[in-house]
């Protein structure tokens, strides 16, 4: 067997130790070296469907080497394959892997029609919030430097080098209650300790107004769009989150509360611990990996995977049998555009992961197919089937 061939099967045989998770750092650091290598993406596109030729072709200047298990061709769904970045080489892999960049794929012998382009680029959001203080200034918090932003009573507030805002109560907190706000705006998140050390993640398009120390016998925040929260455990003082007509009552957990008005149910997804639910005259205690749903007049609780509920959380967009119509929603919000359907709104399922660092150009690259129809107008995007 030639040199040149025990290479080959060498990496081989690391790639299939990447896919299931057992790779070490030197073994991920030489298929690093072996993906710089310009010959490896002529030899792995041998054998790809007509598809794929095409797709690899479209995304040439990338440098992805694109392989898409064909399955299920008669179904609508759309799924994700997975990204493995190393460097500025990706490989899209035939199994969802724990590292990397998630990468939307269309199932379908057709290559996404050529004339149709995206002609702007939007980036990504980022860390990006207003802060409302008691005596109603705002800080725009993207525009201020680290350290100590006010002092509110017994209470500091300080702003820290990884985008978060924390609030530190002195011994002998006040017994007068003040309220903050953090707001994010469409294309902002932001990081917030709240002062019993209670840990929050406030996503794109919400707000969370809360005490500057909790004052009494329980701690209560209000919350209108979406977000995450680590409740520190105080079995004396239960913490409760008030958005949109419901209430999540805690002592100490994780759980993630989306209730934006746009979306169809409001959601309440339970991670760690044990949360009750008050909404609509009913009330339900969930378990983790359970999600609460909220509509005009029913309380619902579903077996969920928890993880994808939190996924905006950790980086990415993630999605489960979801219609394009919430997919753009979401990205609506992150990327902070419009979105018109026209006509009949296309039918197909997407499901997977999609880093949400990617621009908008490359996500509607992504989502285009031949039944998926999209073209832009500044920051308005419309889609027809």
């Amino acid at each position: 067997m030639s040199e040149d061939k025990q290479y080959n099967e060498y990496i081989l045989r690391l790639i299939s130790k990447l896919k299931t998770g057992e790779a070490t750092q030197d073994e991920i650091k030489e298929i690093d070296r072996w993906y710089d290598q310009p010959h490896s993406l002529k030899k792995y596109s041998d054998g790809l469907s007509q598809f794929e030729k095409a797709a690899a072709k479209q995304r040439i200047f990338q440098n992805i080497l694109l392989r898409i298990k064909d399955e299920h061709r008669s179904s609508p769904k759309r799924t994700l394959g997975t990204w493995v970045r190393y460097g500025s080489v990706a490989a899209i892999l035939l199994v969802v892997m724990s590292i990397g960049l998630y990468h939307l794929l269309p199932k379908s012998d057709q290559p996404v029609p050529s004339n149709e382009k995206v002609s702007f680029t939007v980036q990504p959001g980022g860390h990006n919030a207003t802060l409302t203080l008691a005596n109603g200034r705002q800080i725009l918090l993207n525009n201020v430097k680290d350290g100590v932003l006010a002092n509110q009573g017994n209470t500091v507030v300080t702003k820290s080098g990884n985008n978060q805002v924390s609030y530190n109560t002195g011994a002998t907190p006040s017994n007068k209650v003040e309220y903050n706000k953090m707001s994010t705006l469409s294309g902002g998140e932001y990081q917030l300790t709240l002062s019993d050390g209670t840990k929050v993640w406030l996503n794109a398009a919400s707000d969370i107004i809360y005490p500057t120390s909790f004052v009494g016998n329980e701690r209560v925040v209000k919350v209108a769009g979406e977000a995450y929260f680590e409740v520190a455990h105080n079995a004396s003082k239960p913490f409760k989150v008030i958005s949109n007509g419901q209430t999540v009552e805690v002592l100490g957990t994780h759980f993630n509360i989306n209730s934006y008005i746009n979306e169809p149910q409001m959601k309440t997804t339970l991670l760690q611990g044990s949360v009750k639910i008050v909404a609509n005259g009913k009330n339900k205690i969930l378990k983790p990996g359970q999600q609460a749903l909220v509509s005009h007049s029913d309380l619902t609780v579903t077996n969920v995977d928890a993880e994808e509920a939190v996924a905006w959380k950790e980086g990415y967009f993630e999605f489960t049998d979801a219609d394009i119509e919430t997919v753009m929603r979401e990205l609506a919000r992150w990327y902070d555009v419009d979105v018109i359907f026209e006509g009949k709104v296309p039918a197909e399922l997407f499901t997977g992961r999609v880093s949400k660092y990617l621009n908008l150009n490359q996500v509607l690259n992504l989502i285009k197919s031949p039944k998926i129809h999209i073209s832009t107008n500044g920051r308005r995007i419309m889609i027809k089937g």
